[in-house]
């Protein structure tokens, strides 16, 4: 019997403090609606969609830093550096011989079709053109490049 008393005693305090902490936790919720609704004039459905804003902000911005930690391949500055040096290199080629030449326009066509893909830039270069059509294509695709933020020229018309 005094078991049972004992048993009694606890469970009608547990309940008390039950009691007491909802008491305390619907009091507290009270005080803070009070205060956001009179300090920021938004409705709960406005403070909803703010906070539901800034959680889809910090994951895209969470799997950006991630994508970043994580790249594959070469580094879009890198490229742009390699584009910048074969420029210069393909301004003052006259001098060499035909395969030379082709042979640096070439890895430059394929340092631009590299970054467009990156920048997914739509490009004509890997088709079977060449001559004037080719040239017109490769200043079409640096204009897109420079256009998209990548600096392959620091004048009108000299390379880097």
């Amino acid at each position: 019997m005094g078991w049972l008393v004992i048993g009694y005693v606890l469970f009608a305090g547990l309940l008390l403090g039950l009691a007491a902490l909802w008491w305390a936790a619907s009091r507290w919720l009270r005080q803070r609606r009070v205060r956001l609704d009179s300090g920021s004039g938004l409705s709960d459905d406005d403070l909803i969609e703010r906070v539901a804003e800034a959680v889809r902000q910090r994951a895209e911005h969470r799997r950006n830093v991630s994508a970043l930690r994580h790249q594959c391949g070469i580094p879009i500055e890198r490229l742009a550096a390699d584009l910048r040096r074969l420029r210069r290199i393909i301004a003052a080629d006259a001098a060499r011989s035909a395969a030379h030449q082709l042979g640096n326009r070439l890895a430059y066509d394929r340092l631009l079709i590299q970054c467009c893909e990156m920048l997914g830039i739509v490009h004509e270069l890997d088709r079977e053109t060449g001559g004037h059509d080719r040239d017109i294509e490769r200043l079409r695709v640096e204009a897109e490049l420079e256009r998209a933020g990548l600096i392959l020229s620091t004048g009108y018309g000299r390379a880097a």
